[in-house]
């Protein structure tokens, strides 16, 4: 457990679990999804797999969109001869799932971060498991069931649970599909599926953020206006937010060049701003932080901008404070906000770590947040420090001498 100790600050709570005669114990965090209890939609899942399905026939699995590992784990602890794959959009939750599978002493589990079976291509799996995000948007929701079939082995059976109102929604792509549904069942609040077989996507079909695209709409920042695409489930989707704003309006009259590094950034509208306003001075763009839909869309709307895609790196991580050893001119950081994390009190040392001397440090957060940052005495030069509608941006410089 020495490996993860830096994720103990985002435990909320440890809890018992039985299932199917065995025991378990799980992290959560108030971080992520179901952060008190086992969720009952993964309860009802995994009761319908415990007496519906000879567990013990199934090679491997997949648990697809896997949180703290509930599902795969659970099935994994009855039988440990399975080859399991846990997936996850959030790095947060990729941390957590592979410490639980420590906790439970559970080995050979791959976890894996990313999009739905962006890390499995070509891959066939016994079982797929899923709760499905019901707030991802219907054709999120079709995409990820139109993927199953292409993953499963020809015995193959996927399980998934939704929450009862896109019950129907399901059981309709399922059959435009082509899906046989081999087992139902509605429970309170959650509705579970057991299919396999369908044909609406090729085999050959490439991976996309198409399911995930929400529109296309123009932004305008400190007088620049471009057309940014947007996604689902991410924030500023068709408004530019104070906080960006904010951040933006503290870079009026600064030349940011070299390698930059953005912590959170969104939709892309602060790094495509500054490639319109920087033109080439920025020869780097190294995009960081929890979600891999943000870090993709904000790569997309760069390549878009014409920044060469050897240029653009990205960054799946759950903790800024694990970035790798490499140093930036500029860091542009929209810290995370979680209980009980001290973020406050490390960001600023961490980045430190990681800037070049002479570098700058922009942060942007509310304003209770930036005033704890500076609580303790913090190892850079303030430029400017500007605040609105609750928000606060501090410009800092590293000392020149600093990391000689």
């Amino acid at each position: 457990m020495a490996d993860f100790d830096f994720l103990q600050p985002f435990v909320n709570k440890r809890v018992q679990f039985r299932f199917s005669r065995q025991e378990l114990r799980f992290d959560l965090s108030q971080s992520l999804f179901s952060s008190f209890d086992i969720d009952a939609g993964s309860r009802l899942l995994l009761k319908t797999v415990a007496t519906q399905l000879d567990m013990a026939s199934f090679g491997s699995a997949l648990d697809v969109g896997c949180g703290v590992g509930v599902l795969g784990l659970s099935v994994k602890k009855v039988n440990p001869q399975i080859e399991l794959v846990l997936q996850d959009r959030d790095a947060l939750a990729v941390a957590f799932a592979a410490r639980n599978a420590r906790l439970n002493k559970l080995r050979d589990v791959v976890v894996q971060g990313g999009l739905a079976f962006q890390a499995v291509a070509g891959r066939r799996f016994d079982l797929i498991l899923c709760n499905l995000p019901g707030k991802a948007g219907e054709p999120v929701l079709a995409s990820l069931l139109a993927q199953m079939p292409l993953h499963l082995t020809a015995a193959g059976i996927a399980a998934v649970v939704v929450v009862k109102p896109l019950a129907e929604m399901v059981a309709g792509v399922l059959q435009q599909q082509g899906s046989e549904v081999t087992y139902r069942e509605m429970g309170q609040g959650y509705a579970v599926f057991h299919f396999h077989g369908g044909t609406a996507v090729s085999p050959d079909a490439p991976l996309t953020l198409t399911p995930y695209l929400r529109a296309q709409p123009d932004f305008t920042i400190a007088k620049k206006s471009f057309a940014l695409q947007t996604v689902h489930n991410v924030p500023e989707f068709d408004s530019v937010g104070y906080y960006t704003t904010l951040a933006a309006s503290m870079l009026n009259g600064e030349r940011v060049n070299g390698r930059v590094l953005f912590w959170n950034p969104g939709q892309g509208h602060l790094p495509v701003y500054l490639r319109l306003a920087s033109g080439r001075e920025i020869t780097h763009y190294t995009l960081a932080g929890r979600d891999a839909l943000s870090l993709q869309i904000s790569a997309q709307n760069l390549e878009t901008y014409g920044v060469p895609a050897a240029q653009i790196q990205q960054l799946h991580t759950s903790d800024f404070l694990q970035l790798p050893d490499e140093q930036y001119d500029w860091i542009i950081l929209f810290p995370d906000v979680d209980a009980g994390v001290p973020w406050t009190q490390t960001l600023l040392p961490g980045s430190e770590r990681l800037l070049l001397p002479g570098g700058k440090l922009l942060v942007t957060a509310k304003s209770t947040y930036v005033f704890r940052m500076l609580e303790k005495e913090q190892p850079f030069v303030k430029r400017q420090d500007r605040k609105k509608q609750g928000y606060r941006a501090l410009l800092l410089s590293q000392h020149p001498q600093a990391n000689l």
